[in-house]
């Protein structure tokens, strides 16, 4: 009798997470590092079909003797781990890697709209959705067609080609997603046609650079200057966030200073620098702007802590120099770190997800955007497919 862990009763099947929970834990890292996988538990009643899975073997290392049903019954059950290891790609409901890594690209601009005038024309782009040509002036509307999704591309220097198609007297566009700034003031933005009603539009940015430089945190522009990994943090430049935590609000202002306050009838009394880069030495020029490439720790969010395992990588800037604390007579500091979300693709608003006094007059801000998840490090792992762990009764 087969039956999988979608049709045990509530209380089996709840043992049945504690044990592969335990399990994992001892067993080897491949098992450990592939938690965020689906798994089916295939359970078989049957101990003769031992042999035909190989579990009869119990020096095998993915085979381990796991207990159901408060103990009662126990199973040999062959572990996805190790030697019996799946590759994602051939799991059930695995996405493709380059389509996933696209998307991530694309992420910040999805659901939004930009406008850009060259010469007489105006130009409405609305990513992933349509694309209009305009003249005010002279009441002219063209559409240059409607995204059509099958035909976008990733090439392999990082940079995405989109296709938009059925518009005005068949018009239709190529949109060139190019490695380069994103910072409003040095961004591209190209519109030619050739041939006729047929339109390629250039924009450039950091996202769409290969990253491979200096163990991903360089890269070369389109025309030929050299970016750090900040350069992807760009659109936030001049922007501020705010949290609020009780009497005090928190703000954050890209990429200089990280200051506390409270606000009553509209001012700020009493307000606090808690970090700042005015008055220091360090760059502050677009794209150059320095922060290191880390891998944070689980235990600096509780929201972290219920996020699915990953290896990304995060961007950690440090801050000194703020409002001198009484207590430590030294100026306050603070430690950020910007993070693409575990659930990018739900499209989240860059937003301060957490703030914390990790010590006297010390703090430390987690930052989550999907402005970084673009870059291969700190893009959160490939969700996997359904892995099927096969377990059978146990006849001694």
């Amino acid at each position: 009798h087969l039956v999988t862990a979608a049709s045990l009763p509530m209380a089996p099947l709840a043992a049945a997470a504690s044990a592969l929970l335990t399990l994992a834990w001892k067993a080897d890292g491949n098992f450990v590092a592939s938690l965020h996988a689906n798994y089916v538990v295939n359970l078989d009643f049957d101990s003769s079909a031992a042999e035909g899975l190989g579990l009869e073997n119990l020096d095998n290392e993915d085979v381990k003797t796991m207990s159901f049903a408060g103990g009662n019954r126990k199973f040999r059950c062959l572990l996805p781990g190790g030697k019996n290891q799946s590759k994602a790609s051939d799991l059930p409901g695995a996405p493709d890697a380059k389509a996933h890594f696209m998307a991530a690209k694309l992420a910040p601009l999805r659901g939004s709209c930009v406008s850009h005038t060259v010469d007489y024309w105006s130009y409405d782009i609305c990513f992933g959705r349509k694309i209009v040509q305009y003249r005010d002036d002279a009441n002219l509307r063209f559409s240059l067609g409607e995204h059509h999704a099958q035909a976008d591309k990733l090439l392999p220097t990082g940079e995405v080609r989109e296709t938009y198609i059925g518009g005005t007297e068949n018009r239709s566009s190529e949109v060139r997603y190019v490695c380069g700034s994103s910072e409003k003031g040095s961004q591209q933005f190209k519109v030619t046609e050739d041939p006729l009603h047929h339109y390629s539009i250039e924009i450039s940015g950091a996202a769409f650079c290969t990253w491979k430089d200096k163990d991903g945190t360089e890269a070369t522009a389109q025309d030929g200057s050299r970016m750090l990994t900040t350069a992807l943090l760009e659109p936030l430049r001049g922007k501020c966030l705010n949290t609020s935590q009780g009497w005090w609000t928190y703000e954050y202002c890209y990429p200089t200073r990280l200051v506390q306050f409270h606000l009553e009838n509209n001012k700020r009394d009493p307000q606090y620098t808690l970090g700042t880069l005015e008055g220091t030495a360090a760059p502050q020029t677009p794209n150059r702007v320095n922060m290191s490439l880390i891998r944070l720790k689980p235990s600096m969010s509780p929201r972290e802590r219920r996020a699915p395992p990953s290896g990304h990588l995060t961007l950690q800037q440090r801050l000194g120099g703020g409002t001198v604390c009484d207590e430590t007579d030294r100026g306050r500091q603070t430690t950020v770190h910007f993070q693409c979300p575990p659930n990018w693709q739900s499209r989240p608003e860059t937003q301060i997800v957490s703030l914390t006094e990790s010590a006297l007059c010390e703090y430390e801000v987690l930052i989550h955007t999907t402005l970084l998840c673009g870059h291969h490090k700190m893009m959160p792992t490939l969700p996997r497919g359904k892995e099927t762990i096969r377990c059978v009764a146990d006849a001694s």
